[in-house]
C-alpha cells in the first residue's frame, strides 16, 4: 500500500515537474520574443519620423511669380503642369453637406471619432480575418483594418509597403497625427487626397472635388445622399468598384454605406428609402450639356500667350543655373523646369516693366530706318530698325527687361537684351583703360594727352584711330575731357602705355565684361569697342554698376529665389548674388564724376534729367550700325541698343542721339521715381584746382585754374590734403 501511495506521488510529482518545466519554458520563450518584440518596435520607432499634414503640394507643376508692389505678395505669372492625367481639387470640409462626410466614415471608420488614429477593435478582427486567409480557411477575400487616419498618413508618407514595421510605423504615426490635428482637419485632408479612380476619357480623380465632377458632373457640395454612398463605397477598390467600371459592385457597397448611415442615425428612414431607390446616372452617360468637366479645371491658370519678356529671361536664366550645377545641356535645363517641380520667384517690378513695354510697343520714340539683307536661301529681307533696354538695381536685381520693339508675337525668341552680342563701341572706354589708370594710380582727372593717332605699325599699318568726327586735334587733352567728349584718340595711347594684357585681364575679370580671350587682346577692342562680338547687353550694364554703387558689384539676374520640390532650395538670392568689391572706393567715385559730366558737358547731354542725378556714357560702332547708351541714376544702372538685327544700312541711324532716346523710354521714369536713394560719397578723394595747362595741382601763377578729383594717395595731389602748405 505504502508502495502504491510512493508511486502514485511520483507519478504526480513528475506531471508537476513537466507542467511546471513547460510553463518556465514559455514564460523564458515568452521573454525572449518579447524582448525582440520591444527591440524591434524601437528600432521602428527610431526610423519613424513625425508627421505633418502638408499644403497642397506643387511638384507636378512648375511655376513662375512676380511680386506685387503694392501688396508685397508673389503673384503666379506663368506655369507649366505636364499632362499626367492627375486632376486634385481641394474643398473645404464645411462645404460639404453632413451626409457627405458621414458617408464616408460610416463606410471606412464609423469609429473615426471616438478612436486615438488607431481602431484596436477593428486591427485584431483584421489580423485574425488575415490569419485564417493565409491558413486557407476563409476565402481571399480583400480586407483592411486601417483607420482614416492610418489611411491619410500612408497617403502622404507613400509608404505602403506589405511588412509588419510598416504597419507599426503607420500606427504610430496616426497616433502622433491625432495629437496635433481636430478630426475634421484629418478628415478633410483625407477627402482631399484619396485616390478616386480613373475616368474614360484619362483623368485620375484625386479628393471628393475630382470624383464628384468626374463620376457625377456637380460639386462635392451639391451630392445626392446616394451619390454620396456611392463615392463612399470606392476607395476600398477605386480602379473596380466604382460606378463606371462595376456599377453592380458599387451598389452593393453603396447600399452596405446607406444601411451603416441609418443604423448610426445620420438619414432618417425617408431618406434611406429615397437613397436606396434613386437611380445613379454617371456623366459619361449623360445627356444633360450642364454638367460640369474635369477638362475644365486642369488649365485654371491661363498663361500669356506668347510669354512676356520677363519670362523668357527668367527661363533663359533658370537654364544657365540648372546647366552649370548640374552639367547637363540647356536642352535638358529646360526639359527639366517643363517637366515640373520648380518655382522661380522674380525681382521684376511690375510698375518698370509695363513702362518699358509700353514705350516699347511702337516706333514712337526710335528711328523708322530699314535695312537690307540676304537670307541663306538668298532671299533679300527688309528689316527694321531694333532695340532692347535692361534696367536693373544696384543689388543686380532686374526690374525690367524688353527685347524687340512693337509686340512680342513668338514664345522664347530672340531677345537682343539677353542674346545678342553687340560690340559696345565707346562705351567700353570708362571699362577698360580710364578705370584701369585710376584704380592702379597711373592715371588722374587732369593728365594731359596729345590728341593724335598712335604712330603707324604699333596698332595699325597705318596711324591710327581717328575720332569718331574723323578728325583729330592735336591738342593738348586732360583725362576728363577725353573721356566727356568720347575721344579715340587717348585710349588708344593708354592702351599703349598700359598693355593690351594688362587693359584685358582688367576689363573682364575685373569688371567681369565677357569679352572674347582670343580675338579682343586688341588694340580696336579695348580702346573703341570694336571687339570681335561683344558683350550682352546685360552683361554692359552689369560692368558699369560699381561706377554708382562704390566699387561694389551685383552679378545681375531676374531670379530672386528657386524652390525644387526635390530639396528645400536649389539656391536663395542671398547665398548666391553676394556683392563683391571689385574697384577701391575713390575709383568709384571718381569715375562718377568724370561719366556726370559726359551728361552734362559731354556727349551724353541728352540725358540730362532734372530731379536726379544721372551718369552715363554714349556708344557708336563703326558707320553707326549699333548705337548704345548706358545710363546710371540714384537708383537704377540700365543701358539701351538700338541697330539692325541682321543687316547693316550706313549711317541711316547716324542722327539719331541714343542717350536722348533713352531719356525719352526710361530716364524720365526714373527722373520722377520717389526714394531717398544717392550716388556714394568718398570723402578720401581729394577736390582741388589743377593747371589747365600742366594738369598738375594749380599753383598761384596759374593762368587758368579748373577743379578735378584726385585719389588721396596720388603722389602729386595727397600733400594738398594730408600735408601743411608750407612743408615744402
Amino acid at each position: 500500500m505504502n508502495i502504491l501511495i510512493k508511486n502514485i506521488l511520483r507519478f504526480f510529482m513528475i506531471i508537476f515537474t513537466s507542467l511546471l518545466s513547460m510553463i518556465l519554458i514559455v514564460l523564458i520563450f515568452a521573454v525572449i520574443c518579447s524582448a525582440f518584440g520591444i527591440m524591434f518596435v524601437v528600432d521602428t520607432l527610431e526610423n519613424t519620423t513625425e508627421i505633418s499634414i502638408p499644403e497642397t503640394e506643387k511638384e507636378k507643376s512648375s511655376y513662375i511669380y512676380s511680386i506685387n508692389e503694392e501688396t508685397g505678395e508673389y503673384n503666379l505669372i506663368y506655369k507649366v503642369t505636364p499632362y499626367t492625367g492627375n486632376v486634385r481639387i481641394d474643398i473645404d470640409i464645411e462645404t460639404l453637406p453632413d451626409y457627405v462626410t458621414s458617408a464616408f466614415v460610416c463606410t471606412e471608420d464609423e469609429r473615426f471619432y471616438s478612436h486615438d488614429g488607431v481602431d484596436i477593435k477593428t486591427t485584431a478582427f483584421a489580423v485574425i480575418k488575415e490569419v485564417l486567409r493565409c491558413s486557407g480557411i476563409i476565402s481571399p477575400e480583400v480586407t483592411g483594418g486601417s483607420t482614416i487616419t492610418q489611411q491619410l498618413v500612408k497617403n502622404i508618407t507613400g509608404d505602403s509597403e506589405i511588412t509588419a514595421d510598416r504597419k507599426i510605423r503607420e500606427i504610430f504615426r496616426a497616433v502622433n497625427l491625432e495629437k496635433k490635428y481636430t478630426k475634421d482637419e484629418i478628415l478633410e485632408k483625407y477627402l482631399n487626397v484619396i485616390y478616386f479612380g480613373q475616368t474614360p476619357d484619362g483623368y485620375n480623380m484625386y479628393g471628393i472635388e475630382a470624383a464628384a465632377i468626374g463620376y457625377f458632373g456637380v460639386n462635392a457640395s451639391d451630392l445626392t445622399i446616394a451619390q454620396a454612398a456611392s463615392l463612399a463605397a470606392i476607395p476600398m477598390l477605386p480602379n473596380g468598384i466604382n460606378p463606371i467600371v462595376d456599377n453592380k459592385a458599387n451598389d452593393n457597397r453603396k447600399r452596405y454605406c446607406l444601411r451603416k448611415m441609418f443604423e448610426q442615425g445620420i438619414i432618417s428612414p425617408f431618406e434611406y428609402e429615397k437613397a436606396i431607390n434613386e437611380k445613379i446616372t454617371t456623366s459619361d452617360k449623360s445627356h444633360d450639356t450642364s454638367l460640369l468637366k474635369l477638362s475644365d479645371y486642369p488649365n485654371d491658370f491661363e498663361n500669356p500667350e506668347p510669354t512676356t519678356w520677363v519670362i523668357d529671361t527668367a527661363l533663359s536664366e533658370f537654364c544657365d543655373y540648372i546647366c552649370e550645377s548640374e552639367n547637363i545641356s540647356r536642352d535638358d535645363a529646360m526639359q527639366k523646369f517643363m517637366s515640373g517641380g520648380y518655382e522661380l520667384y522674380l525681382t521684376v517690378d511690375n510698375n518698370i516693366q509695363k513702362h518699358l513695354e509700353e514705350k516699347y510697343s511702337d516706333y514712337t520714340y526710335f528711328p523708322e530706318n530699314t535695312a537690307e539683307y540676304t537670307d541663306e536661301s538668298g532671299n533679300t529681307i527688309i528689316e527694321n530698325i531694333q532695340s532692347a533696354i535692361v534696367v536693373m538695381n544696384y543689388k543686380g536685381q532686374i526690374k525690367g527687361i524688353v527685347g524687340r520693339i512693337g509686340e512680342k508675337t513668338d514664345s522664347f525668341c530672340w531677345n537682343n537684351a539677353t542674346d545678342a552680342r553687340r560690340q559696345p563701341g565707346s562705351t567700353i572706354k570708362p571699362l577698360s583703360v580710364y578705370t584701369y589708370g585710376i584704380e592702379n594710380n597711373l592715371l588722374t582727372w587732369s593728365d594731359l594727352f596729345s590728341d593724335t593717332p598712335l604712330e603707324a605699325g604699333i596698332a595699325d599699318e597705318y596711324a591710327w584711330p581717328n575720332n569718331y568726327t574723323k578728325t583729330f586735334s592735336d591738342k593738348m587733352i586732360t583725362t576728363n575731357e577725353a573721356l566727356t567728349n568720347s575721344l579715340n584718340t587717348i585710349p588708344a595711347q593708354l592702351c599703349n602705355t598700359y598693355g593690351l594684357q594688362n587693359v584685358f585681364d582688367f576689363t573682364t575679370n575685373v569688371l567681369k565684361l565677357p569679352l572674347n580671350e582670343n580675338n579682343d587682346v586688341s588694340y580696336a577692342a579695348l580702346s573703341v569697342g570694336a571687339t570681335t562680338t561683344g558683350p550682352s547687353l546685360v552683361s554692359l550694364a552689369n560692368s558699369y554698376m560699381p561706377f554708382g554703387n562704390d566699387g561694389i558689384y551685383y552679378k545681375a539676374h531676374i531670379i530672386n529665389r528657386i524652390k525644387d520640390s526635390g530639396s528645400k532650395r536649389v539656391y536663395v538670392e542671398k547665398d548666391a548674388k553676394k556683392g563683391t568689391r571689385v574697384i577701391s572706393s575713390e575709383t568709384a567715385y571718381i569715375m562718377n564724376k568724370m561719366l556726370r559730366n559726359v551728361i552734362t558737358d559731354g556727349t551724353g547731354k541728352k540725358a540730362l534729367l532734372t530731379n536726379k542725378q544721372n551718369i552715363g556714357k554714349t556708344g557708336t560702332t563703326e558707320q553707326y550700325r549699333d548705337i548704345t547708351f548706358v545710363g546710371l541714376t540714384e537708383d537704377f544702372v540700365s543701358a539701351l541698343w538700338i541697330g539692325y538685327e541682321n543687316g547693316m544700312n550706313s549711317y541711316a541711324i547716324q542722327n539719331t542721339n541714343s542717350a536722348l532716346v533713352w531719356k525719352n523710354v526710361f530716364g524720365d521714369f526714373a527722373d520722377n521715381y520717389i526714394s531717398d536713394a544717392s550716388f556714394p560719397e568718398c570723402e578720401s578723394v581729394i577736390y582741388t584746382d589743377f593747371c589747365s595747362e600742366s594738369g598738375m595741382p594749380a599753383a598761384k601763377n596759374c593762368p587758368v585754374k579748373e577743379k578735378g578729383y584726385y585719389r588721396a594717395d596720388n603722389c602729386n595731389f595727397c600733400h594738398i590734403k594730408h600735408t601743411p602748405p608750407n612743408s615744402k
